[in-house]
């Protein structure tokens, strides 16, 4: 028996929460073996930053405005304002199936805040009520329409147009930030463990815009990253038992070079062969003996020259060997 040198691969055994609130949290994991706080934290980040779904708003309507470089009658802000600000709305659902569009109407003056969009639309809550959208004088009247959408990631607004169905005239799309992540930054330091100081442990920070916990994206990062390698670890899987049913006699024969398998052909015929991309009996047996017969050299002696050889190793031609061709990169 081998003398074993290395120990155990070392797993992280502590999952601490340094601070958390539903804006910021910091996690600290430890142990990690030498290196893989970098593999680990980069993994999560890339993770977060591009994959956790989140809702936001898609495209706006205002009766009689044509087109976002227009302004609205008692309305300080013009129609690229209220966009931008619109933008930033951080939207949860709180109800299974939340509505795709809302509808709003603002009279008087008032300065129109995301909170306001709460009583326009009850499937949702909001997580920066704060931000202003716009200021209203007291004659004016606005009416929009809203559209929201769940998506990941960042969307122009050339992208969303041809997602979004049913898309009226005058409805102006906007590009949106579905991720509810805005930050992740990883931090790797070295620790002392089991007497040896080069182990490491990753304290990594994650800031969202409050429509999701710190907590809920990282928790959902993890499942993305362990449904990716379960899917590959069942893929491998799933080829190694077809491997296992097939004939590892048949295999081995089927890898032999034509040159070698005795065919008795002329070194016109092998070379006209080669050329043609057939250099392994595996290449050679699907073929008929009509389909030989088009090669240079190769005429209905030196067919039944190769039938009689393919016989002795117990092929034949017009063999379905598409099974063996998936195992073999020939």
């Amino acid at each position: 028996m081998a003398i074993l040198l290395s120990s155990p691969l070392v797993l992280p055994t502590t999952f601490e929460v340094v601070e958390e609130n539903r804006y910021l949290g910091k996690y600290l994991f430890k142990p990690l073996e030498p290196g893989y706080g970098v593999t680990v934290g980069n993994a999560l980040r890339r993770v977060l930053l591009s994959s956790i779904e989140g809702y936001a708003i898609v495209s706006l309507k205002v009766p009689g405005i044509l087109h976002e470089f227009s302004a609205i009658p008692g309305v300080i802000e013009d129609v690229v304002d209220i966009v931008l600000n619109l933008k930033q709305v951080a939207l949860r659902p709180v109800v299974e199936d939340p509505p795709s569009r809302i509808f709003v109407e603002v009279r008087g003056q008032k300065v129109f805040t995301a909170k306001d969009l709460v009583a326009a639309a009850p499937g949702y809550e909001v997580a920066n009520p704060e931000l202003v959208i716009m200021h209203l004088d007291s004659k004016a009247t606005v009416q929009m329409e809203l559209r929201i959408a769940k998506g990941r990631g960042y969307h122009l607004a050339e992208e969303n147009k041809p997602l979004l169905k049913e898309r009226e005239l005058h409805e102006i799309v906007l590009d949106t930030s579905f991720s509810p992540v805005i930050r992740v930054v990883p931090r790797v330091e070295t620790i002392l463990y089991r007497e040896r100081a080069d182990y490491e442990q990753l304290l990594l920070e994650i800031e969202t815009k409050g429509n999701i916990s710190p907590r809920e994206a990282l928790q959902a990062a993890m499942q993305i990253l362990v449904d990716h390698f379960t899917v590959l670890l069942q893929a491998q899987a799933s080829g190694a038992s077809a491997l296992s049913a097939l004939d590892p006699k048949l295999l081995e024969i089927l890898k032999q070079d034509i040159t070698d398998a005795e065919l008795g052909l002329t070194a016109t015929a092998y070379s006209s062969l080669r050329n043609a991309g057939i250099t392994h009996l595996i290449h050679l047996v699907p073929l008929k003996p009509k389909d030989l017969e088009k090669f240079r050299g190769i005429g209905k002696e030196s067919v039944e020259k190769i039938e009689n050889a393919l016989h002795k190793l117990g092929l034949k031609l017009g063999m379905d060997v598409s099974a063996y061709k998936a195992h073999l990169s020939l």
